[in-house]
């Protein structure tokens, strides 16, 4: 990892960095929430959504203004301390309701870039995920414990 890299990834440099993401999930105005976007992201960055890339200050500023209408009066907030190895940043969130109820928790990998900004954000939002296909090797499958009864 270069020098300049090591400097920027200092765990209080990227929360200061996390702070503006955060506060620009926050922001209802398309102009300062894209200048937000830009103090804390790369131009080229990317939040990779369920079924959609949004890549660039203008399509993150149009998923914001989503998350505002599908989540009205909700915010996206940090739910951990960081995790950090080299440039990726393992973290949880959460989108906290208007009454201060947790409605949906996440953790996410974050890539920074060589200046400190975060390039790439991959969130990983709670869900049941399917079971495995029939005809999935056992020996490649955590093994089935039979249930016993309970003694009486």
């Amino acid at each position: 990892m270069n020098q300049s890299l090591e400097t920027a990834t200092s765990n209080s440099a990227i929360l200061e960095m996390f702070a503006i993401f955060y506060e620009a999930f926050a922001e209802h105005d398309a102009e300062r929430r894209e200048r937000m976007l830009a103090r804390c992201l790369t131009p080229d960055a990317e939040i990779w959504g369920h079924s959609q890339v949004f890549a660039g200050y203008a399509a993150i500023s149009e998923k914001i203004a989503g998350f505002h209408s599908n989540f009205p009066d909700c915010r996206l907030v940090l739910a951990s301390g960081l995790f950090v190895f080299e440039n990726i940043v393992r973290s949880r969130g959460a989108i906290i309701g208007p009454d201060g109820s947790v409605i949906a928790r996440s953790e996410s990998v974050k890539e920074l870039a060589s200046d400190g900004r975060i390039q790439r954000v991959v969130p990983l939002w709670e869900m049941e995920l399917p079971p495995l296909p029939d005809g999935w090797p056992a020996h490649l499958a955590v093994p089935t414990v039979p249930r016993t009864p309970d003694a009486a």
